[in-house]
């Protein structure tokens, strides 16, 4: 009986030791206050601490990321939970203010990182998603007056119209109240094409009809010179595509096609003719896809063999929606693929669009093949960008399934 009852005695404290350590580790990252805003901030200002404020939806990707791989983090759990009350709004919450909290502090995209003080006034704030270093490098420069996006706010409200401080104030507004197209007019022409001016022009809300729009596509060639070019190309090019796409087919196609032509957008062709296979994809069209894909390999191909990987990518990643056996000629893609080879500079970039060839072929066990062999040939090196390539492989691997 003794024996029993020290097993049993030793079997109770292993529970509530593995029952300590459990809550150990759930409580090594951010701790959110549960309650509602108002009651976050009156606990903000009663201890004297700043408000962060993760503001996300439901159906938001990157928010779901940065709440299940980045806040749970002990060095993100220590930094913030001695530094701030911590609160999540979710802004589509049904049968909630959450939507008029989010439009107050001009919320646009998902996730919007926000840190209040107790009074609910803005200090800094931060969009996209953050690895756990550079969330804590973020929440860092609240404590910094000089640094904080909410001392720029301030100052333009005081009439500081300096470029450091409107780029700061609009990346907060974009552009909510019509105010950058009148600060926009007011500078010279060599702050306009100013790399500081750029980094306003890329986060503000531009009317795409509008005068600073047509200066930023007619200037795109400069904006080159003093921004990365994927900085370029989302700011003007994404737009540019996004409307065609949207419009064609439309009435008001043509409409849209003749603005761009009186701008003088070079690139207008090109962008002409992607809609035109970006359409196929969109109505699953495979007969009007190849159509136009073949336009645009002739006319492209030569000066950019990346179409081919463009193509490649842009089908497989409809593929939701798509039922590939439907599609007569489908393993020209594996050809695009070798055209692909011959003039791609590094080899190892044309693993991600076979991957995706050989699915939408029908070879799924090809395709799992490809992507296992490009993950053994970048086994064991860890620079980031092979994690990022490793990470993109396996992600590829996965939707195969």
């Amino acid at each position: 009986m003794n024996v029993f009852k020290g097993i049993q005695k030793k079997g109770i404290l292993t529970f509530f030791l593995l029952f300590s350590v459990s809550l150990g580790i759930k409580a090594q990252g951010i701790e959110f206050f549960h309650g509602n805003f108002e009651e976050a901030k009156l606990k903000a200002k009663t201890e004297n601490k700043p408000l962060f404020v993760d503001v996300y939806t439901s159906w938001c990707g990157p928010c779901k990321k940065l709440s299940k791989e980045v806040f749970p983090q002990k060095i993100v759990g220590d930094y913030f939970n001695k530094s701030f009350v911590c609160f999540k709004l979710q802004a589509d919450k049904k049968d909630s203010n959450n939507q008029e909290i989010a439009n107050q502090y001009h919320v646009t995209a998902y996730p919007t990182l926000m840190w209040l003080d107790g009074d609910g006034k803005l200090l800094h704030v931060s969009t996209g998603f953050k690895g756990p270093q550079q969330l804590v490098a973020e929440a860092k420069v609240v404590f910094d007056e000089n640094k904080r996006l909410g001392s720029a706010i301030a100052k333009w409200h005081n009439g500081d119209r300096s470029l450091p401080v409107a780029i700061k104030y609009f990346a907060f507004d974009k552009n909510s109240k019509g105010e950058f197209n009148a600060y926009f007019k007011g500078l010279t022409e060599e702050q306009k094409l100013d790399s500081l001016t750029f980094k306003a022009l890329a986060v503000v809300k531009l009317d795409l009809d509008g005068e600073v729009f047509k200066y930023l596509v007619q200037h795109r060639k400069d904006y080159f010179k003093v921004a990365y070019p994927f900085e370029v190309m989302r700011a003007v090019d994404n737009k540019i595509d996004y409307e065609l796409q949207k419009e064609y087919g439309s009435s008001n196609y043509n409409k849209v096609i003749e603005k761009y032509k009186q701008i003088g957008f070079e690139e207008l062709d090109m962008f002409a003719t992607r809609a035109a296979w970006m359409s196929g994809i969109k109505n699953a069209d495979f007969v009007a896809f190849e159509k136009a894909a073949k336009e645009y390999i002739q006319k492209f191909s030569s000066k950019n063999p990346g179409v081919y990987n463009e193509l490649i990518l842009r089908l497989f990643m409809a593929k939701g929606n798509l039922d590939y056996s439907t599609f007569k000629n489908r393993k020209v893609v594996l050809e695009w693929t070798k055209e692909l080879k011959k003039n791609w500079p590094v080899e190892r970039g044309v693993c991600y669009p076979e991957i995706c060839a050989y699915f939408i072929a029908g070879d799924i066990e090809e395709a799992k093949k490809i992507g296992n062999k490009c993950l053994k040939e970048i086994e064991g090196k860890t620079d980031s960008r092979t994690n990022m390539e490793r990470e993109y492989i396996e992600s590829i691997l996965k939707s195969l399934d």
